[in-house]
């Protein structure tokens, strides 16, 4: 008995103790996270490819506030002016080694007396990154101390989290970040007791920055995407700073090998006299596709100015290649190269724009049997109006339905593949790799498939039927749907679609095993009734047996272990 007693006591004395050490960790931790330093910062990174959170990933920051305010201030320490890292630099950029000056390739000199603007300091940081890494700025920051970013939610990690966030306690100043092999990737001035530090790496330099039109803010997905038609054209805001010319001789603007992108024009919307530019006169869909090395668009000729310059570009999306018409979302962006005097370069990228769309499969006797005829044309609401996808690749607007059937619409019918902007619509591929391939089956089932690519993002669809004068009423004609595409990470990191092609609101059930291209997840269709029955009559039997084989099991496993706590 005094064991039992003495093992009781022994057990919560240690449960009081661990739960003690709990208390005392969280809140030791409240207290370093609420009271650190004065001069250090709480600093939060973000980092993106193109809006694309970039995980797993690491990163460090260091200070160099002292050696930016004594290269600013023109007051560098002799130590460092006689230091092998300042000799080093000397030769490496052909400076007269005995006026102390070192002159950079874009221009800029540093040494004693030499004062600069903090625009300035921005280029001469970089330049000196490219000349010797980071040897002569650590020697006049008489330090090259590294932090590294930890993962949020998990401090033991230096990398990034699924949301490309990290997190760090840095000391205030102006700061380099760093990726995993002390590559340079962006100065940042930290002053606030707490900051957001955000990256894209494919944006870094501001000097020249893409924004989206004001055309395609309803069209934003997530992580900075655009779910866009393919029928339509599509315009970036171009900002390049008044500082630029003096950086760069010029700009190209320049589509990826094999593009699904295609350049359409380019104007300057403001100070025109600061930009000269050549477009590509050989440029066409055809060449931009099959080219296997990068395409220039448009190149920019920067003049000296005194103020910023700002261009709209225009774009489409390129319908040639056959990726286009997968059912898969395909990524496109259009990149503004910058050629720097220093031999570096800088990048803008546009944000990526995502193809979406939607698939259905006509049935008949709630969803059981697959169905051929049916005749549709493609609409959205406009306000109290509608708006049809005509044969001209165009939306035209009308004020009702009857007088949209009588003009020239695109009729959509069962076994074709409809691309916006094509001339013709495709017939939909045979799944001659499904292991159960049968060609007849399979032309037979696909007569009763629609598939629509190239749709932007929107709620107002839908299908108008047109072949029947049966009494189906305008509810039993009328298949409204909604196009969409986020990108999410799974829980084993890999990058996800959540689509209307993948998640549809109108999923068919029960028939979808025969779909020869059918895949759970990923090639989804939606039901496309055309005797005016609904799937769901059918399909509750199904639930029912699903839940009586749940709670069946469940009152079972509880019986087991009722048993075994029996005998025990």
């Amino acid at each position: 008995m005094k064991v039992i007693m003495k093992k009781k006591i022994n057990t919560k004395f240690l449960i009081l103790i661990c739960s003690f050490i709990l208390i005392f960790l969280v809140t030791e931790n409240k207290i370093i996270a609420n009271t650190l330093p004065p001069e250090q910062t709480n600093v939060e990174l973000q980092v993106t490819n193109n809006g694309m959170p970039v995980i797993h990933t690491s990163y460090s920051a260091m200070n160099i506030d002292r050696a930016y305010q004594e290269i600013k201030s023109g007051n560098i320490s002799k130590k460092a002016r006689s230091s092998a890292a300042w000799i080093l630099a000397s030769q490496n950029t052909n400076s007269t080694t005995n006026n102390g000056v070192i002159a950079l390739s874009n221009g800029q000199k540093i040494g004693q007396g030499i004062t600069h603007t903090d625009e300035e300091m921005s280029s001469i940081i970089s330049g000196l990154i490219n000349v010797d890494n980071l040897s002569l700025i650590s020697e006049i920051n008489q330090s090259n101390t590294t932090v590294p970013f930890l993962n949020p939610e998990h401090v033991i990690y230096k990398f990034t989290n699924s949301k490309g966030l990290a997190k760090a306690n840095i000391m205030k100043g102006y700061t380099l970040i760093l990726d995993n092999n002390n590559n340079f990737v962006k100065l940042t001035n930290i002053q606030k007791s707490s900051e957001k530090v955000v990256i894209d790496l494919v944006n870094v330099d501001d000097k020249i920055k893409f924004t989206a039109d004001n055309k395609l803010s309803a069209l934003a997905s997530n992580f900075g995407q655009y779910v866009v038609g393919t029928n339509q054209k599509f315009s970036f805001n171009l900002s390049i700073n008044k500082n630029m010319w003096q950086q760069s001789g010029n700009i190209n603007l320049v589509l990826p090998p094999k593009s699904n992108l295609s350049f359409d024009s380019i104007e300057v919307l403001k100070n025109s006299e600061a930009a000269t530019i050549v477009t590509n006169p050989t440029l066409n869909d055809t060449l931009v596709f099959n080219s296997s090395e990068p395409v220039i668009a448009a190149n920019i000729t920067l003049n000296p100015t005194q103020s910023d310059i700002l261009l709209r570009v225009t774009v489409h999306v390129n319908l040639e290649g056959n990726n286009v018409s997968t059912n898969k979302p395909i990524h496109t962006s259009l990149q503004a190269i910058s050629v720097n005097k220093d031999g570096s370069s800088s990048v803008a990228s546009t944000p990526n724009l995502i193809i979406a769309g939607i698939n259905f499969a006509m049935t008949t006797k709630n969803a059981t049997a697959f169905a051929e005829g049916g005749k549709f044309i493609l609409a959205k609401t406009d306000g109290s109006a509608y708006k049809i996808y005509g044969k001209n690749k165009k939306w035209n607007k009308f004020d009702n339905m009857d007088i949209a059937q009588a003009s020239d619409p695109l009729i959509l019918e069962g076994g074709n593949r409809y691309i916006l902007g094509s001339d013709q619509p495709q017939k939909i591929p045979l799944s001659v790799l499904r292991f159960n391939f049968n060609e007849k089956e399979n032309e037979k089932i696909n007569n009763s498939l629609i598939q629509i690519l190239g749709l932007a993002q929107g709620d107002d669809y839908f299908l108008y039927r047109i072949d029947t004068n049966t009494d189906l009423s305008d509810s039993n004609k009328i298949f409204k749907f909604s196009i969409f595409s986020r990108s999410y990470f799974s829980s084993n990191n890999s990058l996800m679609v959540d689509n209307s092609i993948t998640n549809p609101s109108n999923v068919l059930i029960g028939l979808t095993g025969e779909i020869p291209d059918y895949a759970p997840g990923v090639n989804e269709y939606s039901n496309l009734t055309l005797d005016g029955s609904r799937q769901g009559r059918n399909t509750i039997p199904i639930y029912i047996f699903v839940a009586i084989s749940f709670f069946g099991g469940l009152i079972l496993a509880v019986v087991i272990l009722l048993v075994k706590y029996r005998r025990l």
